[in-house]
């Protein structure tokens, strides 16, 4: 008999955890449960770790992170059935900044090159951690799982870049296998 392989979401983060990041891996496996994946792997704009995003103002200055992170994270691509953007809505400040923005550029092409369908939670592609405060606030009357489903929005990649948080960042128009990236 003919296996099929497994359908895999893509998870985009910002960057690694210092910890485990458990509470992220649960909820983007989630996602990927919600959307019929059987697995989800975690890639990262920046491949630096930090306790929070802040901290790429100060570590993204280089090239380096955001090199490294990007090789990764095209292998990712090519192996994936679908993408979730969950890097956060708010980019660093300073020099980093242009590199989160030329990541997100590259990574909206890369996307849109590869024909993958695109997702989010609600309006922007938030960071997992935010998701809690998202649901309650759009969708107070139903359980954490259920919010979540219905606040996953694909979204065409290609069809827009917009101006939000000071940064460019995706806004929407309308058992599995956690695999981590080794950066």
């Amino acid at each position: 008999m003919n296996n099929p392989r497994p359908r895999t979401l893509l998870a985009v983060l910002t960057n690694p955890p210092l910890k485990d990041g458990r509470r992220t891996l649960n909820r983007v496996t989630l996602a990927a449960d919600l959307l019929g994946f059987d697995r989800v792997v975690v890639g990262n704009l920046f491949a630096l770790p930090s306790q929070a995003t802040g901290a790429i103002t100060d570590l993204g200055v280089s090239p380096h992170g955001w090199a490294t992170a990007k090789s990764h994270l095209i292998d990712h691509l090519a192996s994936s059935d679908g993408v979730l953007f969950a890097f956060g809505v708010t980019a660093p400040s300073g020099p980093a900044r242009d590199h989160f923005r030329s990541r997100v550029r590259w990574l909206i092409e890369r996307t849109v090159s590869l024909g993958l369908p695109t997702w989010q939670v609600g309006d922007g592609p938030r960071h997992p951690s935010r998701w809690q405060r998202w649901t309650s606030r759009t969708h107070p009357d139903l359980v954490f799982p259920e919010a979540v489903r219905t606040s996953l929005v694909q979204v065409e990649a290609g069809g827009y870049l917009v101006e939000a948080a000071g940064a460019e960042t995706i806004k929407a128009d309308a058992g599995q296998d956690v695999v981590r990236e080794g950066s």
